[in-house]
């Protein structure tokens, strides 16, 4: 198609009672061309996907049209156009918005490169508007080896959801998820797994039902009660909810499984791209390894995998630190930063008595013991961590 001729337009109705009249108005159209009628999303993807079509009308009633759908759609290059309502528009992250009564003019508002709009043109946004909270993202990870991702995630979280702040703690292992564990709670429904699901048909992405409180001031979403159940955690829709309970609390912390391989296939989808996904977007990403010889060369290849994700500054934790090694902690600094060049941020000590303990009873660690060595440790880290960013509630 030469410079300035007809766009070409896929439209996918399923049949509904407008479409008609919308492929007759189409195809009179000087300046569209009506390429394919697709019966439903995987046709309307597979079309896209050959390069074919530049915009994709949609009803927003399809079945199957979800977050995933709309991405998959502008990863082929496709301006996705929705016909319908405009908050269904919204949830799914529609480029543009109008309604089935004249979907040529609604296709002819699409001005490449340009942020979701309406059927009049009008920005989504303006200046006038002030940003929404948004709160801060910590993602801790850790190599293989169980060098104490999750605990230090959960002690972390008590530390910043001190009651004059919010926290939530995600648990987004896909592989073995054990917050709720840890702290005792029934878990009939994964929050996680709950959240994503809603958020990918495009409702309400976070429920109050989908968090548990702890206290106030600390909320979970629990994790995948098995690690097969993680195809339900998918990266559009975990960052729909990542992206809401942002707006709503002071910290999200993240508590992500250890693998960073790429998954298979051309989109290299997986079970890591819950682990990359919250990875790219994080504000501050703790890499927790364990202080001893396996757990520091473990440590060192995974920080440099780190890096081949784009995450050139985490901030490193060394943790189980204990006598036993002989190593001292300038010892343990030294070698981690001649191999990675990162030198550690903090130093958590072994406190199996403490920790165990609150595995026990379900429990934090600041709970059972609130003076430990472990505990103070965390909450030196995350008065680090914190600085002055971080605002108290509205």
């Amino acid at each position: 198609m030469s410079a300035g001729g007809p766009r070409p337009v896929a439209l996918a109705a399923s049949g509904a009672g407008w479409e008609t009249a919308a492929v007759r108005d189409l195809e009179a159209a000087p300046d569209l061309a009506l390429v394919r009628r697709c019966v439903d999303v995987a046709e309307l993807i597979a079309v896209a996907q050959t390069g074919a079509v530049g915009i994709a009308a949609v009803d927003l009633s399809l079945p199957d049209l979800d977050l995933e759908a709309v991405r998959a759609l502008r990863a082929a290059g496709v301006r996705v156009v929705g016909l319908g309502r405009q908050d269904r528009a919204e949830a799914l992250d529609i480029d543009v918005v109008g309604a089935s009564s004249d979907v040529a003019e609604v296709v002819r508002s699409v001005v490449p490169d340009t942020g979701p709009t309406t059927i009049d043109g009008a920005a989504a946004g303006t200046a006038d508007v002030a940003p929404p909270r948004r709160g801060r993202l910590v993602v801790v990870w850790g190599p293989t080896g169980a060098p104490g991702r999750s605990t230090v995630a959960l002690a972390l979280a008590d530390a910043f959801g001190d009651g004059t702040r919010s926290c939530v703690l995600v648990d987004a292992d896909t592989y073995g998820g054990a917050q709720a564990q840890q702290l005792g709670l029934l878990d009939e429904v994964s929050g996680l797994m709950a959240a994503c699901r809603a958020a990918n048909r495009g409702e309400a992405a976070v429920d109050p039902e989908h968090l548990q409180h702890v206290r106030p001031g600390l909320a979970v979403l629990t994790g995948l009660p098995r690690p097969d159940m993680w195809v339900h955690v998918r990266p559009a829709a975990l960052e729909r909810v990542v992206e809401t309970l942002r707006g709503g609390h002071d910290l999200v912390v993240a508590d992500v499984g250890f693998c960073l391989e790429p998954g298979d296939g051309p989109t290299g989808a997986g079970r890591n791209q819950a682990t990359t996904t919250l990875l790219e977007r994080a504000d501050v990403v703790l890499a927790v390894g364990r202080a001893d010889p396996v757990g520091l060369t473990r440590l060192v290849r995974g920080l440099h995998d780190l890096r081949g994700l784009g995450v050139d500054d985490p901030v490193v934790v060394l943790n189980q630190v204990r006598p036993g090694i002989a190593w001292s902690r300038a010892d343990l600094a030294a070698t981690v930063e001649r191999l990675a060049d990162v030198a550690p941020r903090a130093f958590l000590p072994h406190d199996a008595a403490t920790l165990d303990a609150a595995a026990l009873r379900g429990a934090t660690p600041r709970e059972v013991q609130p003076g430990s060595p472990y505990v103070v440790a965390v909450e030196e880290l995350a008065t680090d961590l914190l600085g002055a960013d971080v605002p108290s509630p509205a």
